[in-house]
């Protein structure tokens, strides 16, 4: 396979010093800089010693005091949403909505589970992501905004982001890469070797091997990728070429005939009541402190959104479907981290039939040009399948346009950062829809909370753009102060 691939750029050079420390100092005295110094003053081998043995005894959060800074270059973007779904990792990437991708390339699986007739295979794929990449340069040339035209861009184009991670969090990712959910994809599985061979040099007390991971949840994986579920009459995850993809349903219900963009599924029955309680425990009170008075939740409420901690807020939950998420839009959605997100398999829940239009495509004319792209993508997705391509490479052919549904759960706080964000008028179209959806519902069902809530300026009295404002503060106030 023609990849990528992924390079420890910084790590801590004394990380066994660092965490033969701090394995030491809950059973050694003396101060912590003096464990230290005593640790570096240490053979490595002996800390490497101790730390293989403070492992094997479950002890790994030690590993989260040494951090390493990774590249991932020429990645396919495949790869790159694989790996922001870890939440206990920080990632910064390179923008769709800003960089013009036409001349980035993708990445070539291999071919050679087509037997025979491999070099045809090879071709048609070849010729099919240059006929995507050159109608998305068409539409950046007819005047449609980068961040419309990335919808035509198929999941093979190429990444480059960074990643920073603590040795813990690195630990549990390289095993889901190489032994998890990404061993089916040779891509993935080839950066989470590479990442084996280079930590064997760098840390080589690393548990991949000794984490008793490989064995175990590779057969667990397996379990769970041959479940058949009650009522489904075949393996949950069928492939999108059958058209059977993931439904959604009605709130309350199981059926299929309705996808709002976003259903409130779940929530407690009185958030407002429990914050105040929470609050009034903070204060030095006890927890079953009554609050029945909406007023009075609305002015405790609004105190606490004036404080940096509000952890008050993080003591409810929401549980929120959102409907006909692009394959971008979900980039959008899962680079918040204090969430329990869930984004179902790619190939099980993709339709190409079901693709988000922009507004820009439509009114420039161009609806049946960009249809008869995502048509075109399966009619070539079914040939290359006839011809036994991989199932694992069918990935690489999946649009950004292509919608899913996504589960996630959030507490008041981090959907306050949410809605903060994505209702600001400067969010990125789609993920600010669904914002400004998710907080209308919300409002009818909690005033006395979510009336509180909106973008940055309607919250704080000024814009925090800078030069980047929309301009239009007072309107944008106003008209969430109505809503």
């Amino acid at each position: 396979m023609k990849q990528g691939s992924v390079r420890i750029l910084f790590y801590n050079e004394n990380a066994d010093s660092i965490v033969a420390s701090a394995g030491r100092i809950s059973t050694t005295k003396g101060g912590a800089d003096a464990i230290y110094e005593k640790s570096c003053a240490r053979d490595k081998e002996e800390n490497i010693r101790l730390i293989q043995k403070i492992l094997s005894s479950g002890h790994t959060s030690v590993l989260e005091h040494v951090f390493l800074n990774l590249s991932f270059d020429n990645v396919s973007v495949f790869v790159e949403q694989f790996m922001i779904e870890f939440r206990l990792a920080s990632f910064t990437v390179k923008s769709r909505r800003y960089v013009d991708f036409g001349k980035m390339g993708y990445v070539t699986p291999d071919f050679a589970c087509c037997g025979e007739r491999a070099a045809a295979s090879e071709e048609l794929y070849g010729s099919h992501m240059e006929y995507l990449f050159k109608e998305y340069e068409f539409l950046l040339e007819q005047g449609i905004p980068k961040e419309d035209a990335r919808f035509v861009l198929p999941y093979s184009f190429r990444s480059n982001f960074y990643c920073t991670v603590n040795a813990r969090e690195l630990v549990k990712i390289v095993n889901e890469m190489v032994w998890g959910r990404g061993r089916k994809y040779p891509e993935i599985a080839a950066l989470g070797s590479s990442l084996i061979a280079q930590c064997e040099e760098t840390l080589p007390f690393l548990p991949f091997e000794n984490s008793g991971f490989k064995k175990e949840q590779t057969e667990k994986t397996k379990e769970a990728e041959n479940q058949v579920w009650p009522g489904s009459g075949e393996t949950e995850f069928p492939s999108f070429f059958s058209g059977k993809g993931i439904k959604t349903a009605q709130p309350g219900s199981v059926t299929e005939d309705h996808e709002a963009p976003v259903v409130l599924v779940d929530g407690p029955a009185h958030p407002e009541e429990m914050i105040c309680r929470a609050a009034a425990l903070s204060a030095g009170g006890r927890l079953q402190a009554d609050w029945p008075d909406p007023h009075v939740q609305k002015e405790v409420i609004r105190n606490i959104l004036s404080h940096s901690r509000r952890r008050e807020l993080e003591q409810v939950n929401f549980t929120i479907l959102f409907n006909g998420v692009s394959l971008s839009g979900v980039t959008h959605l899962v680079r918040h981290r204090m969430q329990s997100i869930l984004v179902p398999d790619y190939l099980a829940s993709c339709d190409f039939k079901r693709y988000i239009t922009p507004e820009s495509i439509v009114k420039a004319g161009l609806k049946e040009r960009y249809e008869e792209v995502f048509a075109k993508s399966q009619r070539t997705a079914e040939r290359l399948r006839k011809n036994g391509f991989a199932e694992s490479s069918m990935a690489y052919l999946l649009l950004s346009g292509l919608t899913i549904p996504v589960l996630t759960t959030m507490n008041a706080n981090e959907l306050l950062t949410f809605i903060r964000l994505r209702t600001c008028s400067r969010a990125q179209w789609e993920i600010a829809g669904r914002a400004k959806e998710l907080l209308r519902i919300l409002r009818r069902r909690y005033p006395a909370l979510f009336s509180l809530y909106g973008p940055g300026c309607y919250m704080d009295g000024a814009c925090p753009e800078g030069r980047m404002s929309c301009g239009r503060m007072k309107e944008v106030r106003e008209l969430f102060s109505l809503g």
